[in-house]
């Protein structure tokens, strides 16, 4: 009997010791995405692009030329009128351990202010720990699917799940006169 109990006990210390880990994670996870998120709506690209996955820096020729890019397509997008007015997160998904990484996904849910109206668009998100949970890195999957990501992240678990792309919901402005 004694040794049930013990063995219960120490499994339910294990799980309920996981647990408070992922609670930790998905805290620190959501601080740090949000963080990139006002970054971004300040137009404080420099900020957001540290909360940006090594992989895309090194895909884009390096951090000064991603910030130049960035800079430049910003500026672009505010010409026509767009600005990007919020930046939310949603629930990540399960967090995954391969090797020594800790991976899951997370709902993005993007709202721009634009002649005509207001956008919502809600995409994918892939969150990235190389340091056990204290430092996140981000990739938005917007345009790409999985095999996408896999090339951009050889070691990106196959339990890995991108949803499809849904269509953004749009709010024409109201004309008073």
């Amino acid at each position: 009997m004694k040794t049930k109990f013990l063995f219960l006990s120490l499994f339910f210390t294990f799980f309920l010791s996981q647990a408070q880990s992922n609670d930790l994670y998905i805290k620190i996870m959501l601080e740090q995405a949000n963080e990139m998120g006002k970054k971004f709506v300040e137009r404080d690209y420099a900020g957001f692009l540290k909360y940006a996955h090594p992989a895309t820096i090194k895909a884009m020729r390096g951090e000064k030329e991603a910030l130049k890019k960035m800079n430049e397509q910003m500026m672009e997008i505010a010409k026509e009128g767009i600005i990007v007015t919020d930046v939310n997160f949603g629930t990540p998904s399960k967090i995954i351990t391969v090797d020594s990484e800790l991976q899951c996904t997370l709902p993005q849910i993007l709202t721009m202010d634009l002649p005509e109206g207001k956008l919502t668009a809600t995409t994918t998100v892939i969150a990235i720990s190389k340091d056990n949970g204290k430092n996140w890195y981000f990739l938005d999957t917007a345009n790409y699917n999985f095999q996408d990501m896999r090339m951009l992240l050889p070691n990106l678990s196959d339990q890995i799940v991108i949803p499809e792309r849904t269509e953004p919901s749009f709010e024409p402005n109201t004309k008073t006169e």
